[in-house]
């Protein structure tokens, strides 16, 4: 059976792992013969609708209306899909995020699922001085997508938890909810083992997760990290300057390394979040040090390894012996090797493809 897909997207270029997902979840779909379209609001939307939200116009609007928050940015985005959407015949919508997946809300005529890589009123929540009303405002629109939808993907089993924990209110989630796992793209070199080993941090192509941390393990390491990203995270107040290397267009240079590290605060969120680089680590035979409070990491006891910042120095000389490192590495290349997307993408197919 053919199917008419629309994926919705707000930046279908976007460098991100998010958008790495996106594209890989067009083509795994088109490669099974369905007819894919990625549709997504004109470039540098977002920013102007961001810029227009918080102008005197919008504010004064606000303040005549007597409304508790600003306009919603979903609310602009869901504006500029649905035409998009009415057009195009489609027997399914994905909503890549349930900002997009929002643009969906309360249409009719195709199954609606929504591909969610967390809880997204937690995510501002947790944001620095949060502005609760816009929080509250998220979570209500969350609500309403959870329960207009038919199915959520989940990129892990702990956040199926995390969504009904969050969520008990939207009646019958539960059988909602389908696992379908963050991939990476085969590996194209593996790592070796170095007698003064490396290790290397992949931040994001936004931003780096709690880089104050990965700042005092910089200082801790008896080994040098270096990190990756789009731009330097180094500020005054760290504690100790991070070993910049600059933006690597593909992940081909983390074989160079012995270590993969993944820092993520203590909140509640990130402990049961899945990390997108942990499966790029597996797929280039890379052991992970992980804090020792982020949940997922205890999963993979022969290729993980979990440190807490008093521990990190020993954890890391332990793991450095060559008969420990080459254990840990082959273990990460088997679990790297079951995180292609043609191996994590599967659930959605059968799921889309089951009559």
């Amino acid at each position: 059976m053919t199917l008419r897909v629309a994926i919705l997207e707000v930046d279908p270029d976007g460098l991100s792992a998010t958008g790495i997902r996106g594209r890989a979840m067009a083509g795994f779909l088109r490669a099974r013969g369905h007819h894919v379209s990625v549709l997504h609001p004109p470039p540098g939307f977002l920013e102007r609708a961001s810029r227009a939200r918080i102008s005197l116009r919008s504010r004064l609007a606000r303040r005549l209306r007597g409304a508790r928050s600003l306009p919603h940015l979903w609310d602009a985005l869901a504006a500029a899909l649905r035409p998009q959407i009415e057009r195009g015949g489609f027997d399914v919508v994905i909503g890549r995020g349930q900002h997009a997946a929002h643009a969906t809300t309360g249409m009719t005529g195709f199954r609606k699922v929504l591909d969610a890589p967390n809880v997204e009123f937690l995510e501002g929540y947790y944001a620095a001085a949060p502005d609760l009303a816009l929080v509250e405002a998220t979570f209500d629109r969350e609500e309403t997508l959870l329960r207009d939808v038919h199915h959520v993907l989940v990129p892990h089993p702990l956040l199926q938890t995390f969504l009904l924990e969050a969520f008990p209110r939207v009646e019958g989630l539960g059988k909602k909810l389908v696992t379908v796992g963050l991939g990476a793209e085969p590996a194209r070199r593996h790592a070796r083992f170095s007698p003064e080993p490396r290790i290397v941090y992949a931040g994001s192509s936004y931003y780096f997760q709690d880089p104050l941390l990965l700042s005092r393990l910089a200082g801790l390491s008896p080994f040098p990290i270096a990190c990756y990203g789009p731009q330097d995270p180094n500020r005054r107040f760290f504690p100790t300057a991070l070993r910049y290397k600059g933006y690597a267009p593909d992940a081909d240079f983390l074989a160079d390394y012995q270590f993969g590290l993944i820092t993520v605060s203590r909140d509640r969120l990130r402990q049961l979040s899945p990390v997108t680089k942990m499966a790029y680590y597996l797929m280039h035979g890379l052991p992970v040090l992980f804090p020792e409070w982020m949940k997922e990491g205890h999963e993979l006891p022969d290729c993980a390894v979990p440190y807490h910042e008093d521990t990190f120095e020993d954890r890391v000389r332990e793991a450095s012996t060559l008969p420990r490192w080459e254990a840990l590495a082959a273990s990460a290349r088997t679990a790297g090797a079951r995180r292609s997307w043609e191996e994590t993408l599967l659930p959605l197919a059968k799921l889309l493809e089951a009559p």
